[in-house]
């Protein structure tokens, strides 16, 4: 025995509950465009996220599928993943406004009207770094499509050069080439002036990946107010809803009432009062630097302070709706942080590098796909469980199998309605009372707990053939000895 060494063994670690391969199989046709090692290293930091539930790289490098190999091994393995300066991340991005597109919310349009896409904007903490994530509603959660991190104080933020941003009217993205080693999408730290450039450059990112056919709306709270951010989007011909605060200065043409004044806080504006409603369609923001808006102001009964909003939109109803619907974006960061991706303070670090944290949340948000996209599939499969066990799906076999309408329609369920905090909760089906006793349970939650679950692993199964008939048609035309291989090693088992 090496003298100075313990002679007693390490502890075995606890088996692995979340399927790994069905994971790697997720992220095969999230990101076809990956090369495979790209793909597997994606696949084993969602999985273990998923495994235990916090940020910490020695913790989540115990949780990689390969527990024989050392520690060290395994953390070598991930700080490759994170240093890699070749991930196309506007690949992910991409994919995931097209889910969204089948999954998302939408509002009613006059006809010959584009449709509404609202794009929700919020920034979560993770001190001394800060996400800014855009989601898209879906349900009772929002879920992401693009993401940057940056430091608070230094300003540096995770972006692609923007001459590298794809062309959403491009029919399929660009083959990746191997001998060009410059990726399309790749990001890296940038180093921006204020806090402001980089949202900015966030919508510019996303409306940049949005498809030309939907009109896409920026929906933020107050922290987001300033006439500047008006006025961008003023210049881009781009459409938002932003709250404001009780001391704003706003301006109106004329007076509302008798004895209102012209010009002040809102509420002196307005005099507005608890349950009322009031709609200006021409309003000036701000007291020196003046941008014209539509301003609509909404004080709900029993609520303490009314909403103040903001937006270029000239129907009420339309403002009022896409701003109701950025509280699901709140659950979502709820899920993400402190429940059911993260456990109650597993968003602590000890990153320094503002890239390393970058690619960890492009690895949570991913993690947030995979639950939302189970927990859907469970939906539409476990009430048929109560008739008729469920069949494991057919494997595909050549490329008419990846447009057969039968397979699209075995996908994931819509959204389930939107139950209220207040009020009766309503008594869960019998299919769902497996995993909660009583009251409603998120579609989010119900894939965490569907993949812990070895018995529904047809589920999982089920849903990643059904992703890969639905990208399809977003992905690279490749070479006949690409899709030779793709058909013997991706589709046909991707277990």
């Amino acid at each position: 025995m090496i003298v100075g060494m313990s002679n007693q063994t390490t502890p075995p670690e606890p088996p692995l509950m979340v399927p790994y391969p069905e994971i790697f199989a997720f992220v095969q046709h999230l990101a076809p465009t990956w090369r495979k090692t790209q793909q597997a290293n994606l696949a084993q930091v969602i999985h273990a996220l998923c495994e235990r539930e916090n940020l910490a790289l020695s913790d989540l490098a115990r949780a990689f599928p390969r527990p024989t190999q050392r520690l060290r091994g395994r953390l070598k393995r991930l700080d490759r993943f994170l240093d890699n300066p070749r991930l196309d991340e506007a690949a992910l991005f991409f994919r995931w406004l097209k889910l969204s597109y089948r999954f998302g919310e939408d509002l009613p349009t006059p006809r010959g009207s584009k449709p509404l896409v609202p794009l929700l904007l919020d920034t979560v903490y993770f001190e001394p770094f800060a996400m800014l994530v855009c989601t898209v509603p879906c349900g009772s959660r929002g879920l992401p499509v693009g993401l940057t991190t940056y430091h608070r104080k230094d300003l540096e933020a995770c972006f692609a050069p923007r001459e590298t941003w794809p062309n959403p009217c491009d029919p399929n993205p660009p083959r990746p080439r191997r001998p060009n080693k410059a990726t399309r999408g790749k990001a890296k730290p940038i180093p921006f002036l204020s806090q402001n450039q980089i949202e900015e450059a966030l919508v510019d990112y996303i409306f940049a990946l949005l498809s030309s056919a939907l009109h896409g709306v920026t929906v933020a709270d107050r922290g987001f107010a300033r006439a500047d951010f008006f006025r961008f989007h003023h210049a881009k011909g781009r459409s938002f809803v932003i709250r404001f605060d009780a001391q704003t200065h706003i301006r109106l043409p004329e007076p509302l009432a008798e004895g209102l004044p012209l010009s002040g806080p809102p509420a002196t504006v307005l005099g507005i009062r608890p349950g009322e409603r009031v709609f200006c369609p021409v309003a000036l923001y701000g007291k020196d630097d003046q941008v014209p808006i539509c301003l609509l102001a909404v004080w709900d009964a029993g609520q303490q302070e009314p909403w103040y909003l903001a937006s270029d939109l000239t129907d009420s109803d339309q403002i009022e709706t896409l701003y109701r619907w950025r509280m699901r974006l709140e659950c979502a960061n709820r899920d993400e942080k402190t429940g059911v991706i993260l456990r109650e303070g597993g968003d602590q670090h000890a990153l320094q590098n503002v890239v390393h944290l970058h690619r960890l949340l492009l690895g949570l948000a991913a993690a947030e796909w995979l639950c939302a996209l189970v927990g859907l599939q469970a939906v539409s499969d476990l009430p048929q469980v109560e008739v008729a066990p469920l069949l494991p799906p057919e494997p595909i076999h050549s490329l008419d199998d990846l447009t057969d309408s039968a397979l699209l329609a075995q996908g994931p369920a819509p959204a389930p309605p939107i139950v209220p905090h207040r009020g009766e909760r309503p008594k869960p089906p019998r299919w769902l009372q497996r995993f909660v006793a009583w009251g409603p349970l998120s579609y989010v939650r119900l894939g965490r707990e569907v993949l812990r679950s070895p018995d529904l692993l047809v589920i999982i199964q089920r849903l990643t053939r059904w992703l890969a008939a639905y990208l399809w048609s977003w992905t690279p035309r490749w070479h006949p000895p690409q899709l030779r291989y793709r058909l013997c090693a991706w589709w046909t088992d991707t277990s």
